[in-house]
């Protein structure tokens, strides 16, 4: 039997750590109307966690904000005031499809 692998777990528990900060983050960033810059940020007094705590997951704030972005695509509409998105189009197969079906 093999043995469990610790770096398997510890990658598991930083990206649930990772997923829990961003969804507290983008949370904050679309109740507050607004993506904000390390400075906004740490000026606010009710930021949901201290500002290292927010950036150590990731690396760098911009990082964390291309995260959102990818992650929350809704909170991230809402904090860059950008209409949300409708339903995409359907590909072109499946209009032709359609097409030959009723002709």
């Amino acid at each position: 039997m093999r043995a469990a692998d610790p770096q398997k777990n510890k990658r598991k528990t930083k990206m649930a750590v990772r997923k829990a900060v961003l969804k507290q983050l983008a949370d904050y960033f679309a109740k507050k109307g607004q993506m904000m810059s390390p400075a906004e940020y740490k000026a606010n007094d009710d930021a949901p966690i201290r500002f290292m705590v927010a950036k150590r997951p990731f690396g760098s704030w911009s990082r964390m904000q291309q995260m959102i972005e990818v992650n929350f695509p809704k909170q991230w509409a809402v904090a860059n005031k950008l209409p949300l998105s409708e339903p995409a189009p359907q590909p072109a197969a499946a209009v032709k499809a359609k097409a030959k079906e009723t002709s």
